[in-house]
């Protein structure tokens, strides 16, 4: 277990390294057969993803329950969801320093979260117990009445 743990952060560490590497040659303007032997000089570099998705609706057999009941289960299980997901996202791309997010309940509405959560203030979510107030700590925007998550404007 150890091992696969050392071999995993080994791996990321090398994805992070041929990554910039990768940013490092392209500045390097000397390639391309020009005589001098200077290139652009890289003094910062950040990764931002933009990301959107549609949240699940919920599970079939809960479908008929009542309206708040099963609308109360959707904006919960959408919060979760959207924690998990944050949470793969870094873990996948070690990388990304940010990810610009946002939630719609269907293509044709405006989002119920939205928000630019950073790899760092991902991590200090955990304080919170719960996931609401999680997401908020790390930087998403989202309005509930009652429970229920409600659409918002993006700007």
């Amino acid at each position: 277990m150890l091992f696969a743990i050392i071999a995993s952060r080994i791996s990321d560490f090398y994805k992070a390294h041929v990554f910039w590497r990768k940013i490092e040659r392209a500045l390097a303007l000397y390639q391309r057969g020009e005589a001098r032997s200077d290139g652009l000089q890289l003094t910062s570099a950040k990764m931002t993803l933009r990301i959107e998705w549609l949240a699940r609706s919920v599970h079939p057999w809960d479908r008929d329950l009542p309206a708040q009941k099963s609308e109360r289960l959707f904006s919960h299980q959408c919060l979760d969801d959207t924690h998990a997901a944050l949470g793969r996202l870094f873990a996948e791309i070690p990388v990304l320093e940010t990810i610009e997010v946002q939630v719609r309940r269907d293509a044709l509405h405006p989002p119920i979260l939205l928000g630019t959560v950073g790899r760092d203030s991902f991590k200090d979510g955990d304080y919170y117990s719960s996931t609401a107030m999680k997401l908020r700590a790390i930087g998403l925007s989202f309005r509930m009445n009652n429970l229920c998550l409600e659409e918002i404007e993006a700007n």
